[in-house]
This record gives C-alpha cells, structure tokens and sequence, in this order.
C-alpha cells in the first residue's frame, strides 16, 4: 500500500500505511545505520513473539548487542500505551535486550518520552529508544528521499521542479503587474506611490459570486472589496487598509493600540497614526483586468483566498505622514504586544 500525501506534504501521515507496510519501512529505515550481523523481521511472518524486528548489532570492538524493535502505527501514544509496549517486548523473552526501540506513527508529549525511558530502564533495558513521527519524518527528508517516493510517492525531484514552475509563475505575474497597475515612467522602482495607474483597485476572490451584491449572511471576509494602492515589494503589492493608532515607548518598542484605549496618562508613551498595508503575494493573484466595468472604473484583481481565508500574506504597518514625504515601515521587530508597553510604563 502506497500512502497517500496531503495536498501539502507538511507532515507525512505514516498512519495511512498498514502495520505490516509500516513494520516494513521501520526495518527499511534502520537496516543502513547499524552493522548488523543478523536482523530479522519477524512480524511480517505474523509470530514476533512480542518483538516485531529482532536485531544483533557488531560495535566497534567486535562486541555485540541485541536489539528489540517494535513498530507500532499509533495515531496517539500517551504513556500508557508506551509502557505496554515495553511489556510487549519482554513478556516472552528470556532475555533483557541491550537495546529497545519502539517507532511510533506519532508524536510524544515530552512527559511521556521521559516516563517511556524511565521505565524501559525499570524493566531492565540498557538502552530505550523512541523514534517518533518528527523524527522519522526529520530522517526521510535529510537522509532517505528514495523511501520518501517508495512509500508515500513523494519525490523531492518533482518538488524541486514544483519550486521551478512556481518562481516561474511569479515572475510572469510581476512581469503583468508592471504591465497593467504600473505607470511606464517608473520601471517598477521603489518610489512615490503615484508609481500606480490608478490609486484604487477592487480585490475579487475567485470563489465570490455576489459581486456586485454584498451578502450580509456572509462570514469572515468579504469576497470582494475596494483597496487603495500602496506600493511594490519584493513578492508582491502592498495596498493600504486603514489608518490605526500606535504607541511606542522611549526603547523604540511599539504597540498596535485596542480600539477605545488610551495612553495619555504615561508620559514616556507616544501615539501616532499608521497605515496598515495587506501584502498580496503574486502567488495569489490569478488575473487582472485593469479595464473595470460599469460598478467600479478600476482595476479588479482576481485572487484565491489561501492565507486563512484571506488573500493577504500578512499585514505590515507604515508610518502616517502629514506632509508629501514618502511614508516608511515601521521595524517589525520592535513591535510587542501592547500590553507589554503598559506594564513597562507603570513600573516606571
């Protein structure tokens, strides 16, 4: 059984093989890190007497060691389940292992890692190990790409041309943003904001059908709206949302202020206005028509709504100016939360 990826292959989800597949990735997975003079797989027979992958081991010293491995495809291990494990491996073996290995297709909370080596060495083993889904996943990616595409057809080759097309796709996406929204004169250099055709632009999801309607049943984002042009930036365009209060204090730290506060009564706290800007990845457009239709004589810009449901990458903050001058970023590493301003003021 091929295991199939998700759409994005954040995580490999080892649960989708079945328990002999996955008895045999674990063996596949550990056989080329050992010198092993005998390893024997012997759940796949269906007679593992407790022990799924029984191991002998040559050290350096042409010492040996055993090795007990079980496999098993959890969805959850808490403590109680891996103590059962341990006792699954020993119950009917004469012996105590050097080694005991336990794979899980599952993540560990830390407290039970550590209760698994507590008692694993309780029970008389010299060395518990557990392998853990971050772990076999960390494993595939940096050092075994080819049971990456054995067992969940995953090449890292395809994903490498999958990056390619997507470079490609951007870079024809800037190149039609200059062509449609960008003022020839400014050759896409970072500058006033009249670098823009037009100052106002209709931001579609291709998923909105109540254009030009706006349904009040709706939740979450609208599927269409009205933005102002901001600016370029290295992996897209900036528009202008709305003007936000902000407070800074005299280390340069700076809050988004809640709506209604009030941070006259700190004299070492300052506001200011700030713009704040949705940062639309070229990723996320899909097309443009600079013409506009009869509704709104403007650029629409169609989008998918794929950064939790919203077409923004992320929100950043510039400064409101009173005069012409170009307005700049505010440092986003300065920023906290505001409550952390407020305590700051009150101790001084």
């Amino acid at each position: 059984m091929v295991a199939k990826p998700t759409k994005t292959t954040n995580r490999l989800h080892f649960t989708d093989l079945n328990p002999t597949r996955f008895e045999d990735f674990c063996l596949a997975l550990i056989f080329p890190l050992y010198a092993w003079l005998d390893i024997q797989h012997y759940g796949r027979l269906g007679s593992d007497g407790g022990v799924d992958i029984f191991g002998r081991e040559r050290l350096d010293d042409e010492s040996t060691r055993t090795w007990f491995i079980q496999c098993r495809r959890y969805s959850k291990a808490p403590l109680s389940t891996l103590k059962q494990a341990v006792d699954d491996a020993l119950l009917k073996s004469p012996f105590k292992p050097d080694v005991l290995l336990v794979v899980v297709a599952c993540d560990v909370r830390r407290d039970g890692h550590q209760g698994y080596i507590k008692y694993a060495l309780e029970r008389g083993v010299a060395t518990p190990l557990l392998w853990t889904a971050a772990l076999l996943e960390a494993r595939l990616y940096a050092e075994r790409k080819d049971l990456l595409f054995a067992y969940f057809d995953i090449s890292v080759a395809q994903r490498a041309r999958s990056r390619e097309s997507s470079t490609r796709r951007n870079l024809a996406m800037k190149r039609h943003v200059a062509k449609e929204l960008i003022k020839s004169k400014y050759e896409l250099k970072i500058g006033p904001w009249g670098k823009f055709e037009q100052s106002e632009a209709i931001i579609h999801s291709v998923d909105d059908t109540s254009y030009p309607e706006v349904d009040p049943s709706s939740v979450g984002i609208s599927g269409w709206f009205k933005v102002e042009f901001c600016d370029l930036y290295f992996n897209g365009i900036e528009f202008l949302m709305r003007v936000e209060l902000a407070v800074s204090d005299s280390e340069g730290r700076w809050a988004i202020m809640p709506y209604g506060e009030t941070v006259t009564t700190y004299e070492e706290l300052r506001e200011f206005r700030v713009y704040r800007v949705g940062r639309l990845p070229y990723r996320n457009i899909v097309e443009i028509d600079a013409v506009g239709d009869e509704y709104y004589r403007c650029p629409h810009i169609y989008c998918i709504f794929a950064d939790g449901g919203m077409p923004w990458e992320r929100f950043v903050y510039r400064y409101v100016t009173d005069g012409g001058e170009y307005p700049q970023h505010l440092d986003s590493s300065s920023q906290c939360p505001y409550e952390d301003l407020i305590t700051g003021a009150i101790r001084k």
